[in-house]
């Protein structure tokens, strides 16, 4: 039997209607091995930075089953029956070709493997691809190897400062601390902008916006903010603005004294996407999140209406630059091409040699998915497409100068439109309407233009006082631009990245910006900078500046492509970085205290009644030394002293007495007579806890997921609701309770093996 595997079980669906009878489609759901890290499972294997490795020769640590690897290896051997022939179609990135070296190590024996890649889910492009298989790109798999130790390495050793410095559970990361540093970096920029105070005068006159140029160019006197930035049409002169108002609201007119023709710059389209621009139009054209259009974009590329997502390449493909062209003359007329018959090249660091994202179909305008917002998506991203073969879009414009009675400073305006679409042509749907035609108003020296109407909320003219604003901060697809700029991160990273932070609490969404949370900035500001060079260093940290990390991208692009021998490059970086921790240790041991021994220490005094066993106690524990505050931290539990219950633990409390709704009686057999506010002590905290988390594991209601399978079994089984609580001794199903030791998962196991014993009775 021949067993294409691939890693989503929709792509597998979409494959599996191009095959013959004699295949099977097997989704992995992703990851098959990986690193040991649970501590509880595998011992010091887990605990480990870095695992040994011969000169010339990578590490070879001891991989791993994932949550759902060796069931999916299982159901791929199944599925092969007695003679296997594998096909491995995993992702053709990085990480995909990871897998397919994971899965032809676990398969290769029992039967034949071949890998096989293709960049679009359709039936002409699978078919070739199982035409000409190929072996596992080694280079790839080095490079995926090698980006797997350092980023274990890195968030290893730095994660335990971080947890040293911050507190517990903090941690760094390769890719993850540097994009952090955007957020707190803008943050900080914010925090020391000086406003800047300014006035204009605007009007609108049969149509066309103005303003009152208060200065010349070379007017010493003219405006300029607390960065020098300058503007003619803003005074700090409040009384010059008034005159220019009331000159304006009493004439009620200003008359043409000046027209200049601009000269035309025409608006070249954008090559097509990646995924880093699409992520970004996501956000910027259509209000997403980067999570929700890579979902979208996974939806039509599994289901072969677009190519691979994760992309840095904008080239397209030679018969997609054909179709495309094809198209946008039948469609628009051949003035409408551009005058490049070649797709885009890509430029910067790529990790691998895709194509840009584009329709498999070009001549398809709409796709039949039932979302909506899919669809807006694929039409987007056909736009853009076509538009990269389309030719520039040209305007024209003209400046205009006017004056006013009782006014002795000009006022200034630009009147434009597009003389030819070009590529806004296929972008009507995404690109705002400009005028087409020149406006409908005399444009002559002497001409007199009447001022329009003011309304409700729209005065006209208008004086506007206000300050300059801070830089904007970051919103989630433009901190994806800024990773893209610096050349951190690829692909298969840019979205999870961004969600990773806010998931561990270091940012924080503010009207639909990202900004960062006091952990997320002592994180950055706090822990990161030990790993910097020296305090004479202008980076703040340079194991996580941007520069650092792009380079590690670039090494990495280039033992993928075989430039650099994958050991040589690890064994530099694996001795920089623990270099860098050693340094930072010795930063640490001989600086300040830190926020987490601070919060200590603030727990243990709240619990310390006789000072006479412990010593001097200095009144500002935050002006002590790293080495100062453990000494003082080591003499109060010396004197058995027992820290006070974090807040964390007081929330958990809180949290789970609100779920089990307990009564008075149970409520003083477990805190006691002075309630929560009784608990003095972590560990008295974690014993309340056991019992609280054990009670609330006996009483928690089943979740919707078991609630709902349970209704399909019984269906299935035409087992009645009374039969089914006597399975398992509830008095009603309403009795059930959730969990892996409920009784609802007990009722599922029970209901299972009943529709098996029934599946497997003769008929």
């Amino acid at each position: 039997m021949n067993v294409l595997i691939v890693e989503s079980a929709a792509k597998g669906r979409t494959l599996k209607r191009y095959l013959a009878e004699d295949w099977e489609v097997v989704a992995t759901g992703g990851h098959v091995e990986t690193l040991p890290d649970d501590r509880k499972k595998y011992g010091k294997e887990a605990k480990k930075a870095y695992w040994a490795n011969r000169p010339g020769e990578l590490p070879t640590p001891p991989w791993v089953w994932t949550d759902r690897g060796e069931k999916a290896v299982e159901r791929i051997l199944a599925a092969g029956g007695e003679h296997p022939v594998f096909w491995i179609a995993t992702d053709p990135d990085r990480e995909g070709e990871f897998i397919a070296w994971c899965l032809d190590r676990l398969l290769s024996d029992h039967g034949p493997t071949h890998r096989v890649a293709f960049q679009e889910v359709t039936e002409e492009a699978v078919k070739e691809a199982i035409e000409h298989p190929r072996r596992v790109d080694q280079g790839m798999v080095d490079s995926a190897l090698v980006r797997k130790f350092l980023d274990r390495l890195v968030g290893f050793r730095t994660s335990k400062m971080a947890s040293a410095i911050v507190g517990r559970g903090a941690s760094m990361g390769r890719v993850q601390t540097p994009t952090l540093g955007f957020v707190v970096e803008r943050e900080l920029e914010r925090e020391a902008f000086v406003p800047t105070p300014y006035f204009e005068v605007r009007a609108r006159a049969e149509g066309q916006a103005m303003q009152v140029r208060f200065h010349g160019r070379g007017d010493p006197e003219r405006w300029r903010d607390a960065a020098g930035n300058t503007s003619l049409v803003r005074t700090f002169d409040g009384a010059a603005a008034q005159q220019a108002f009331d000159a304006l609201s009493s004439a009620g007119r200003v008359t043409l004294a000046r027209i200049q023709e601009r000269t035309p710059r025409p608006r070249k389209p954008q090559p097509p996407f990646s995924t880093d621009t699409l992520l970004q139009d996501g956000g910027s054209r259509l209000g997403w999140s980067p999570r929700k259009t890579s979902a979208l974009a996974s939806m039509l590329y599994e289901a072969g209406h677009i190519t691979y997502i994760r992309t840095d390449s904008t080239r397209l493909a030679a018969q997609a630059v054909t179709a495309a062209r094809g198209i946008v003359k039948a469609d628009f007329g051949e003035e409408y091409l551009g005058p490049e018959a070649k797709g885009n090249v890509a430029s910067g660091p790529s990790q691998d040699a895709h194509e840009a994202i584009r329709p498999t179909r070009l001549q398809v305008p709409e796709v039949g998915l039932e979302d909506e917002d899919a669809r807006r998506l694929y039409r987007l991203i056909r736009a853009r497409t076509l538009a990269s073969q389309m030719a520039p879009s040209t305007s024209a414009a003209r400046d205009v100068e006017a004056t006013c009675a009782g006014l002795d400073r000009p006022l200034t305006g630009t009147l434009s439109w597009r003389t030819f679409l070009g590529w806004e042509a296929a972008y009507r749907e995404f690109e705002p309407q400009r005028p087409t035609a020149p406006p409908d108003v005399p444009l002559a020296e002497g001409a007199v233009w009447t001022l329009d109407p003011g309304r409700e909320g729209e005065p006209n003219p208008e004086l506007v006082e206000d300050e300059t604003r801070p830089p904007a901060r970051y919103r989630a697809h433009t901190l994806i631009k800024a990773m893209k700029d610096a050349g951190i991160g690829r692909p298969s990273t840019y979205s999870r990245t961004v969600d990773k932070l806010e998931e561990r609490g270091y940012v924080q969404e503010e009207d639909g910006a990202v900004a960062p949370t006091v952990r997320g900035r002592a994180v950055w500001l706090d822990a990161a900078p030990l790993y910097a060079r020296g305090a004479e260093h202008e980076d703040r940290a340079e194991l996580f500046s941007p520069e650092f990390t792009a380079t590690m991208e670039t090494g990495l692009d280039q033992v993928a492509a075989g430039e650099v021998q994958a050991p040589e490059r690890w064994e530099a970086w694996r001795d920089r970085v623990r270099d860098l921790h050693e340094a930072a240790r010795e930063r640490r041991n001989a600086g300040g205290s830190t926020p987490k021994q601070h919060q200590m220490l603030g727990r243990l005094l709240a619990n310390l009644t006789d000072a006479s066993d412990v010593g001097p106690i200095p009144e500002d524990l935050e002006g002590l030394s790293y080495r100062d505050a453990q000494d003082l931290t080591a003499r109060l539990r010396q004197a058995g002293v027992e820290p006070a219950p974090s807040p964390a633990q007081l929330d958990y409390v809180d949290t789970l007495l609100e779920d089990l709704a307990l009564d008075e009686e149970e409520l003083g057999d477990i805190l006691g007579e002075g309630g929560i506010e009784s608990i003095r002590t972590t560990s008295q905290a974690s014993r309340i806890l056991d019992v609280l988390s054990a009670l609330y594991e006996e009483r928690r209601p089943p979740s919707a997921k078991q609630r709902k399978f349970i209704e399909g079994l019984l269906k299935e089984t035409g087992t009645s609701e009374a039969e089914a609580a006597e399975l398992v001794g509830v008095p009603s199903l309403d009795e059930l309770t959730g969990g892996s030791e409920g009784t609802a998962s007990a009722l599922i196991d029970e209901l299972e093996a009943r529709k098996k014993a029934t599946a497997g009775a003769p008929a």
